[in-house]
């Protein structure tokens, strides 16, 4: 499960957040993301990581307003030195402890454009929708797994920097706050603050 949907997001997915759109016009915005985990997340996880991806569509409803979906990846990773661990059965295990979590958004997304047509556009956005989980833990060779499907929020905002004034391609720098209710054994929810860098292009009339 966890390759097939990698595969399908990486093939289909790979982007940062979207820019805004002209009335009518369909934009896509395509790069990297990064992200630092929050709150009891950083219980797992309290490296950034910059393994991630994310891809946006929006439609425009006017020149500041935008409709459309936001999907990506974000890839956790940790590996904590030998410890002392208690294992499910109650015994005891010296051990290396390895956290792995990967999250895979699909948000329906709203933005707005404070400065359209302008040479430096920043924008608010915000998402939601869902969120597969998949987590990972490893004490020693004993592996604990757990995919899940959660609901998600993401705000977010961010400056669009055309090529050239009032031009439809540029690049798109953007901040967002995933917020993601998640139980498993002492975590009760994931958030990160993830960051993009991304290019913006119109995807077709």
């Amino acid at each position: 499960m966890k390759k097939l949907i990698l595969v399908i997001i990486l093939v289909t997915s790979i982007g940062a957040y979207t820019t805004w759109s002209q009335q009518g016009l369909v934009r896509m915005t395509i790069g990297l993301s990064g992200a630092t985990p929050s709150g009891e997340f950083r219980d797992l996880v309290n490296k950034t990581t910059f393994r991630g991806a994310d891809l946006s569509i929006l439609y425009g409803i006017n020149d500041r307003l935008a409709v459309g979906l936001n999907a990506g990846f974000q890839d956790f990773y940790q590996k904590y030195p030998r410890a002392v661990y208690k294992l499910s059965d109650g015994s005891d295990i010296s051990a290396v402890l390895t956290n792995s979590v990967q999250t895979i958004p699909f948000l329906a997304t709203a933005q707005y454009n404070f400065m359209p047509g302008a040479g430096l556009q920043p924008y608010l956005s915000a998402g939601a929708g869902g969120a597969v989980v998949m987590n990972s833990q490893f004490i020693g060779e004993y592996p604990n797994e757990s995919d899940k499907i959660n609901f998600a929020l993401r705000p977010g905002g961010g400056i669009f920097i055309p090529f050239r004034k009032a031009g439809e391609v540029g690049v798109n720098l953007g901040v967002n706050y995933t917020f993601i209710p998640y139980k498993q054994d002492d975590i009760s929810n994931l958030s990160y603050i993830g960051f993009t860098v991304g290019i913006g292009f119109p995807s077709r009339n």
